[in-house]
Order: C-alpha cells, then sequence, then structure tokens
C-alpha cells in the first residue's frame, strides 16, 4: 500500500466508526433469566428483578427509545414476552413501545433490548 492509498483509508475508517459508533451506544440489553421470572409476580415483583429494573430505568430518559423482548422461541417464549410486556405496560410504557421479537438463543432466557 503507497502513501496514497493509505491517506484515502484512514477518513473511511473514520466514518465507518462515527457511523458505528451511534448504533452500539444505542443499543442497550439485559437478560431475564426463567428461574428469574419463575417467583410469584406483583407488579413491586417485577420491578425489583434487576434486568427489568434497569431495561425501565434506561427507556424512561429516553424519549426516542423502544423495547425489544427478544424471547426463546416457541409457544411457552412468546407467552412468557407476551406476559413481561403485558406487566410493562401495567407499569407505565406504551404497548406500541414494546416490540416482542423471538430468538434469544436459549430456551431459559429473555432479552430486555433499548433501541
Amino acid at each position: 500500500m503507497n502513501e496514497r492509498s493509505h491517506g484515502r483509508l484512514l477518513p473511511a475508517a473514520g466514518l465507518v466508526m462515527a457511523v458505528m459508533l451511534p448504533l452500539s451506544a444505542m443499543a442497550e440489553s439485559w437478560q431475564l433469566s426463567a428461574e428469574e421470572w419463575s417467583r410469584p409476580r406483583s407488579g413491586e415483583v417485577v420491578l425489583s428483578m434487576t434486568p427489568v429494573s434497569r431495561a425501565m430505568a434506561a427507556w424512561e430518559g429516553r424519549n426516542d427509545a423502544r423495547l425489544e423482548l427478544v424471547y426463546p422461541g416457541g409457544e411457552r417464549g412468546e407467552l412468557w414476552a407476551s406476559e413481561l410486556k403485558d406487566w410493562l405496560v401495567a407499569l407505565g410504557v406504551e404497548a406500541d413501545e414494546v416490540r416482542l421479537l423471538p430468538g434469544s438463543g436459549a430456551e431459559d432466557v429473555l432479552i430486555l433490548r433499548l433501541r
């Protein structure tokens, strides 16, 4: 590589980093285990779950944020995510600000992701 082509790559690399940093900074996620979710639930108990409380706190601070619930595939995972969404709505999150997505990658983990 000569000096001339090297000089062209540096600005391009900087541009790629400038575009990627905001995207990576925007996505925050927390994992909720099936074991933690198996506790008897009430509004207080759901809010005491660390992944839920952290996701809610991050969501409250951002007007443009949406919560994604990435659940294990299948009916059981979908029911888990639907129930969590219902709790989040009961706790003040607008229903249209919560999106359910399959594919958490593990049967016993639901991912709360802020976008």
